[in-house]
């Protein structure tokens, strides 16, 4: 029995490692299959054969050849079934579903409270994956989880912006609830596997995934993989120390408390309270991160000081990211990105000078072009990249 559960794994596995082949390239023959996997043609005809009959691959468009009869190109069937990607932090959760060939079906925002506590945000959760659950098969769930997480337990460790999250069996309780595998991952490192599989990392080996939203993290990948360290703190880069000027005085404090969304939006209630003059207005003694966004956009002064600041903390860090991994890119996601001239441009600034050593050139620094979306989206595709066939 234990002979025949293992032959089973074998050819489950052969036969996600075919789909995965699929999926990287638009188009691939049973030939060439057998080729990159090194297994007899017979051998991948046999698990092609099982996998068109079940639906997971289709027979697409012939093309030209050479010699003898033209080979017929295999493509991925997208009503095979779907997998859902959830990211979340302190304010927002957000939720994607993708089909089998991991084009978007549909995406959907739910509003995390300050009240909420851990298990009303986990209750949210569950519901925006049922509401966002269509006809086909549920195949896998991927779940982008701030702060820090187990993975051997399927564990998140904790979160500070949520009350009472601490060691959330994430696995065991979404796997019990919908039947399909689940998978998690820190969402930062969640937005580098998208940027990776569908974004602006297609075909960059060395990259850092920065992102900036309630905390500051940091998705690393080197050759190619996902970079989680030791103990799965790689990336915790919101605690990096940043010098601060503060009356006069220098300190040495965390980097989040710089240049995270929530410590600008701090910063720029403290100076209005003091009776800086804008045009800004402030809500319940805070500052509405899209007003700030679009103050920036309009050049507002006050604006563009505090994002200054920011920028150049940001800047420095990643010029010493650079000079350690000597990444080829480097990617911002968060609300931040998309203000080029206010907050991308000024990290530039100050990265390039530090970074373009005599035998070296600094990276690019480039937007992430998926918006609030990309940690899902990367969810969503780590269980599609894990997904494997019953057998």
């Amino acid at each position: 029995m234990q002979a025949v559960k293992t032959k089973q794994r074998a050819i489950a596995e052969a036969e996600s490692e075919l789909i995965r082949l699929v999926r990287q390239t638009e188009s691939v023959s049973r030939v060439e299959l057998a080729r990159q996997l090194s297994l007899a043609p017979s051998t991948v005809g046999l698990y092609v054969d099982r996998l068109v009959s079940e639906g997971f691959l289709q027979e697409g468009r012939k093309v030209a050849s050479s010699a003898g009869r033209p080979p017929t190109i295999l493509e991925l069937n997208p009503e095979a079934g779907h997998f859902i990607g959830v990211d979340f932090e302190a304010s927002q959760i957000a939720i994607t579903s993708v089909d089998f060939s991991q084009q978007v079906l549909q995406q959907e925002v739910v509003r995390i409270l300050a009240s909420d506590s851990a298990a009303q945000v986990v209750k949210k959760i569950e519901t925006g994956i049922e509401a966002i659950k269509n006809g086909s098969q549920l195949l896998g769930i991927g779940i982008g989880v701030p702060g820090v997480v187990d993975h051997q337990l399927g564990e998140a460790v904790h979160y500070e912006h949520i009350t009472g999250w601490q060691h959330i069996p994430l696995v065991e309780h979404f796997s019990q609830q919908f039947d399909v595998p689940v998978y998690i991952e820190n969402n930062i490192r969640a937005m580098a596997l998208a940027e990776q599989w569908f974004g602006s990392a297609r075909g960059v080996s060395d990259f850092v995934c920065l992102g900036i939203r309630s905390g500051i993290g940091a998705g690393v990948v080197i050759d190619g993989r996902l970079h989680t360290g030791q103990n799965g703190l790689a990336g915790e880069i919101g605690n990096w120390p940043c010098e601060r000027l503060e009356d006069d005085s220098r300190e040495l404090v965390p980097l989040e408390r710089i240049a995270s969304v929530w410590a600008i939006l701090d910063q720029l209630a403290a100076r209005m309270a003091a009776g800086e003059k804008t045009a800004l207005s402030l809500k319940r003694n805070r500052v509405v991160l899209e007003d700030m966004l679009a103050a920036a956009e309009k050049q507002e002064p006050l604006v563009l000081d505090v994002l200054q600041s920011a920028a150049s903390a940001v800047g420095r860090v990643i010029a010493q990211i650079s000079l350690l991994l000597n990444p080829e890119k480097i990617i911002v996601a968060g609300p931040l990105a998309k203000l080029t001239d206010a907050f991308l441009e000024p990290i530039r600034q100050v990265v390039y000078p530090l970074s373009n050593t005599k035998h070296a050139r600094a990276p690019r620094i480039v937007a992430s072009e998926f918006g609030m979306h990309g940690g899902a989206l990367g969810a969503a595709a780590l269980a599609v990249h894990q997904w494997k066939p019953l057998r």
